[in-house]
C-alpha cells in the first residue's frame, strides 16, 4: 500500500494550484497544506495557451468539461509579415479535429484567472487546506526527519515533504542548490493586454478574419501574438519587444506611447490596435540556467515549475511544464511503499524524468525566439520562402506545425510515463 505523507505547498500560482489537485485526486490520501505570499490567490497576466499535453492533464484531474465553458478552441493559426499582414503560413489547430485526432486533446485558449479559478475551486473541494498571505522565510531539515517551513507571520509548518512551487525568483531554489540561483535578461519584454471583444469588430480588422485566426505577427526583433479568450468575450493581446530600462517587476504599468513609437512602421491594423489599449503591464523576460538537481542532497525538499525551470513564452509550455510536473510528482509519491520503494528514492526518480523533458521545452522556445525576431535580411527571406511552402515539402521551420516536434511536445502523457518506469523498475526486482 501505498504511504501517506504530510505535504507542505510554498506557492498556489498554476504550478503549485495542480500540484495540489493531483495529489488530492491520487490513490493516497496525503494531507496537503497550501502556503501561498499573497493575501489575494488569483493570477496576472492574461491569455494562455493550453496545449494538448496541458489539456490531457487537466482532464485526467477532471477538469476537462470545465475548460469549455471559460475556453475558446482556436480553428487555425496564422503567421503574418509585420507590414503589411501578408499571410506567411497557416494551418489547423482543431480545425478538422486535428489537434484531437493527432494528439488525443484538443487545444485552448483561456484566461489565466480563469484557468487558475478553475484549479483553486477544485483544490479547496478536495479539502487541501491552503493559507493565504504566509510567506515561507526559511526551511529546515529536522534531526528527526520531518521538514520544517519558518513563516513571516512566526508561524511554523513541519511535513514530511515539502515542494517548491514559488516561482521563477524563487527561495526553495535558493535552498535546494546551496546558492543563488540568478537569473539573465533576455532582452525582450512582454506586454500583455485585454480588449473586449466588440471593439474588434471594427471594419478595419475584418480582413485579418480575426474570429478564425490565432494571429502571431513577425518582425524585426519583436513579433504580437493574439486570440480569443473568456469564451470569445475578450481579446487577448501579447506584445515583445526589446527591453525597457528599469528594474524587473510583475506589476510595472508600461509606456504605451514609447511602445506606439516602436511599431509606428508596421502595418496600420497594429498601429489601430495598439491605439485602443490603454495601459498595459510589462515585465522583463528572464532566462536562467538550467538547474540539474531539484531534490535537496539531505532533507525531502523538491521542486516544479518555475522555480526549477523559468520557461520563456516562444512555445506556450510554460504553465504545461508546470502542469506536468505537478502530475509526475503526485504519481511518483503513490509507489512510495514501505519496505520497499522510500521517499527519497522516489524524488530522485522524478528528479531524472523531468530535468530532460524541460530542457527539451525550453531549448525549442530559446529557438523559437530566434525565429520570430529575425531582422529583414537574407535570414528572413529564407525563413519566409520556407513558411510560405509550410507542408508542401514535409519540412519546416515553423515548431508550431512541424508534426513530429509536436508528436514529443503535445503526445506525452506524464502520468503513464511514471507508471511504466515504475512497472519497469518492479519487473527487476
Amino acid at each position: 500500500m501505498s504511504k501517506k505523507f504530510d505535504i507542505i505547498i510554498v506557492g498556489a500560482g498554476i504550478g503549485g494550484a495542480t500540484l495540489a489537485l493531483a495529489l488530492a485526486c491520487s490513490s493516497t490520501a496525503h494531507f496537503i497544506t497550501v502556503l501561498e505570499s499573497s493575501s489575494v490567490i488569483t493570477e496576472l497576466g492574461a491569455g494562455i495557451q493550453v496545449t494538448p499535453n496541458f489539456t490531457r492533464i487537466l482532464t485526467q484531474l477532471g477538469l476537462g468539461n470545465s475548460l469549455a465553458a471559460v475556453g475558446v478552441q482556436p480553428q487555425y493559426m496564422r503567421q503574418v509579415r509585420w507590414e503589411d499582414g501578408k499571410t506567411l503560413t497557416h494551418f489547423n489547430v482543431n480545425a478538422d479535429d486535428r489537434m484531437e485526432g493527432l494528439f488525443g486533446y484538443k487545444y485552448w485558449h483561456v484566461h489565466r484567472k480563469d484557468l487558475h479559478r478553475l484549479l483553486y475551486e477544485k483544490v479547496l473541494q478536495r479539502g487541501v487546506v491552503v493559507k493565504p498571505g504566509v510567506k515561507a522565510t526559511s526551511w529546515e531539515h529536522g534531526s528527526d526527519g520531518r521538514e520544517i517551513v519558518h513563516c513571516d507571520d512566526g508561524t511554523i509548518y513541519e511535513a514530511d515533504l515539502v515542494v517548491g512551487a514559488d516561482g521563477a525568483r524563487s527561495l526553495m531554489a535558493d535552498l535546494v542548490t546551496g546558492h543563488k540561483v540568478q537569473s539573465m535578461a533576455t532582452g525582450d519584454s512582454a506586454y500583455r493586454a485585454l480588449l473586449p471583444a466588440a471593439v474588434m469588430d471594427a471594419p478595419e480588422f475584418a480582413s485579418l478574419e480575426l474570429r478564425k485566426y490565432a494571429t502571431t505577427w513577425l518582425g524585426p526583433g519583436r513579433h504580437i501574438v493574439s486570440y480569443y479568450v473568456c469564451d470569445g468575450a475578450f481579446y487577448n493581446i501579447v506584445i515583445i519587444v526589446p527591453d525597457e530600462p528599469g528594474e524587473e517587476s510583475w506589476k510595472k504599468l508600461g509606456d504605451m506611447p514609447a511602445l506606439r513609437k516602436q511599431f509606428m512602421n508596421w502595418d496600420p491594423r497594429i498601429k489601430k490596435l495598439l491605439g485602443m489599449i490603454d495601459e498595459s503591464y510589462v515585465w522583463k523576460l528572464r532566462d536562467r540556467p538550467s538547474l540539474s538537481k531539484w531534490v535537496h542532497d539531505e532533507g525531502n525538499l523538491v521542486l516544479v515549475g518555475d522555480s526549477a525551470h523559468p520557461m520563456l513564452p516562444y512555445i506556450a509550455q510554460g504553465a504545461a511544464s508546470a502542469a506536468e510536473d505537478a502530475m509526475a510528482l503526485a504519481t511518483c509519491l503513490e509507489f512510495v511503499v514501505e519496505g520497499k520503494r522510500d521517499l527519497r528514492s522516489v524524488l530522485k526518480v522524478y528528479e531524472s524524468l523531468r530535468v530532460p523533458r524541460t530542457a527539451h521545452m525550453r531549448d525549442a522556445a530559446r529557438a523559437n525566439k530566434e525565429y520570430f525576431h529575425l531582422p529583414d535580411g537574407p535570414q528572413q527571406v529564407i525563413r519566409d520562402e520556407a513558411l510560405r511552402a509550410d507542408g508542401l515539402t514535409g519540412e519546416t521551420p515553423n515548431q508550431l506545425n512541424d508534426v513530429q516536434k509536436l508528436k514529443v511536445l503535445y503526445s506525452y502523457d506524464v502520468k503513464q510515463e511514471v507508471v511504466d518506469h515504475f512497472r519497469a523498475l518492479d519487473a527487476k526486482m
